[in-house]
């Protein structure tokens, strides 16, 4: 695989981005961001010892949790509903022969499989060619929803990826995403 590109993105005031790898910025270890995490999210806000351990301790989880794809760029928690579902998206960036919207689409299943329920081509972003898909895969009795933002410039293609098994809360979350995803700017 070449060398990803230099890229920044904007996150909205509700995500989070979870370290993958330490250090990471002035955090030496996870326990040290999770920390820092669970105080400034908590500050002022009466919750006890217990609800900062239980933030702290569910923050080491994600942090530590395999991705749901191998090789994932960065992994960004919802916690508008701390305690409550639990939100996490991932990007990933990786070289591709990919050119178009239509090869995009044939990109949109990786990984998950299933067949794709609604995709529409997305005008406006960094990239040359861009898609959003909600792809759904599984069995009458477990299905999971795939939101899947997909891009490709200069030989690579970015998937900002949300993997969820409540078709409500991908849709919650959908606009929000694509927000992010249309912040993508590429160096």
């Amino acid at each position: 695989m070449a060398v990803a590109p230099m890229y920044t993105l904007s996150l909205e005031p509700t995500w989070l981005p979870v370290p993958l790898r330490f250090p990471w910025g002035t955090f030496a270890r996870p326990e040290d961001w999770a920390t820092e995490l669970a105080e400034s999210l908590l500050a002022d806000t009466g919750v006890g010892d217990d609800g900062r351990e239980l933030l702290r301790t569910t923050a080491l989880h994600l942090q530590a949790m395999p991705g749901p794809l191998p090789g994932a760029m960065e992994r960004f928690w919802r916690t508008e509903f701390v305690g409550g579902v639990t939100i996490v998206a991932h990007l990933y960036v990786t070289d591709s022969d990919a050119a178009s919207a239509d090869d995009l689409l044939q990109l949109a299943r990786a990984g998950v499989g299933g067949v794709i329920q609604t995709w529409s081509t997305l005008e406006g972003t960094a990239f040359d060619a861009a898609i959003s898909a909600v792809v759904v895969s599984g069995t009458d009795d477990q299905r999971v929803y795939a939101l899947r933002h997909l891009g490709v410039r200069g030989g690579f293609v970015f998937l900002l990826d949300l993997l969820h098994d409540d078709p409500l809360v991908v849709d919650a979350v959908q606009a929000e995403l694509e927000r992010v995803f249309r912040s993508i700017r590429l160096a």
